[in-house]
C-alpha cells in the first residue's frame, strides 16, 4: 500500500511539474507575442495614417483618393506645385497586374503627350502600356518602383507613383476629381465586374473581390480587349 501511495505521489509531482512548465511556457509565449502584435498593429496603423494623409478611402471594392485627377486610362495626376505633377495608376489599374514583374519607366527629360503610351508593365507573361494623363516633360521617375514593382500594388496613390512631369498645360484639371472622381471610379468598378462576368462567367469574382492575376486567366484576345477597354485613352 505504501509503495502504491509513493508511486501516486511521484506521479502527482511529475504531472504538477509538467503543468507548471506548460503554464510557464504559455506565459512566455504570451509575453513574446505582445511585441509582435504591437508591431503588426503599428504597421496597420501607419498604413491607415498614410492612406488618410493621401485622402484615400474605399468606394465599393476599390480605394480612391480625393487628391488626384482620374484619366480615362486609369492613370492619375496629383499636382505638387505649379510646375510639377505626379503620375501613377489607380487602384483598378493596379489590380489588373496583381503580381507585376517589372515597370519600364521613361527617362527624365522625355516629352510626353496626354493619351500616348509612356509606361510599360510586365506581368505573368503579358505586357500592357500605361497612357500618360498629362502633356509635358518628365522631370523624375520613381526608382523605388523599379526596385520593388509591387509597391504600386501596395500603395498606388502615394509611394507607388510612377513619374513626375512639368506639365505644358492645365488640361488635366478637366479630368474627374473629388466626388466626381469617386463616382467615376465606382462606375468603372461595375464595368470591370461586368467584363469579367462576360469573359469568365462564374470565375469573375472570388470571395466578393475581383479575380486575382487576370493575365493568367484570360486568353490573348481577352487580355487585349481588357487593356483596350480599361487602359486606353477613351474619349
Amino acid at each position: 500500500m505504501d509503495t502504491l501511495l509513493s508511486v501516486l505521489q511521484s506521479a502527482a509531482v511529475l504531472v504538477g511539474g509538467l503543468a507548471a512548465r506548460v503554464g510557464l511556457l504559455l506565459v512566455v509565449l504570451a509575453v513574446l507575442s505582445v511585441p509582435v502584435f504591437l508591431m503588426v498593429s503599428g504597421m496597420k496603423g501607419v498604413e491607415a495614417v498614410r492612406r488618410r494623409l493621401a485622402g484615400v478611402a474605399r468606394v465599393g471594392r476599390l480605394f480612391w483618393s480625393d487628391q488626384v485627377y482620374y484619366a480615362p486610362s486609369h492613370a492619375w495626376v496629383r499636382p505638387v506645385n505649379r510646375q510639377r505633377v505626379l503620375v501613377g495608376v489607380d487602384d483598378l489599374a493596379q489590380r489588373l497586374f496583381a503580381a507585376p514583374l517589372g515597370w519600364k519607366l521613361p527617362q527624365p527629360g522625355t516629352q510626353v503627350r496626354a493619351g500616348e503610351p509612356v509606361v510599360e508593365v510586365r506581368t505573368a507573361g503579358r505586357t500592357a502600356s500605361i497612357m500618360s494623363p498629362v502633356s509635358g516633360i518628365i522631370t523624375r521617375v520613381n526608382d523605388a518602383v523599379r526596385e520593388d514593382p509591387s509597391l504600386v500594388h501596395r500603395d498606388p496613390y502615394s509611394r507607388g507613383w510612377l513619374f513626375a512631369v512639368n506639365p505644358s498645360n492645365s488640361a488635366f484639371q478637366a479630368l474627374p476629381a473629388g466626388r466626381n472622381g469617386k463616382a467615376w471610379l465606382s462606375g468603372e468598378e461595375q464595368r470591370l465586374t461586368r467584363f469579367y462576368e462576360v469573359q469568365l462567367g462564374a470565375a469573375a469574382a472570388d470571395g466578393g473581390d475581383f479575380i486575382e492575376h487576370p493575365p493568367t486567366l484570360l486568353t490573348d484576345d481577352q487580355w487585349q480587349t481588357l487593356t483596350q477597354q480599361f487602359l486606353a485613352n477613351r474619349s
